[in-house]
């Protein structure tokens, strides 16, 4: 079965990141970021539709926090830097919208 991954455009991006289900934390990097989602490579990536709380650290004073749901995971076994998850986000907040324009005009 194919995975559904995002289909906004992708912005890299490489920022700190925290998330938990309801039950752990864990720690990732983001890989990419778009207008509804962001990959986070992890040693720990979550299966399809686990609902998630996120702090992206974007810089020493500025978090987001974000909420989504893990919409397809890579878990290869080989490398922990290759395990990863799209998640596709919920409820964006202004702050994030912000740093995808950020990035979207540093592109161009």
């Amino acid at each position: 079965m194919a995975n559904k991954r995002l289909v906004s455009k992708r912005h890299t991006k490489r920022l700190p990141v925290i998330f938990s289900n309801g039950d752990s934390e864990f720690a990732g990097t983001t890989s990419n970021l778009s207008s509804t989602g962001l990959f986070i490579r992890t040693r720990k990536a979550l299966n399809p539709g686990t609902l998630l709380k996120i702090v992206l650290e974007v810089d020493k004073d500025k978090k987001i926090n974000l909420e989504g749901e893990v919409a397809w995971s890579l878990k290869t076994g080989l490398a922990d830097f290759k395990n990863g998850m799209g998640v596709k986000l919920k409820d964006i907040p202004q702050a994030y919208e912000e740093l995808i324009k950020e990035a979207r005009s540093r592109s161009l």
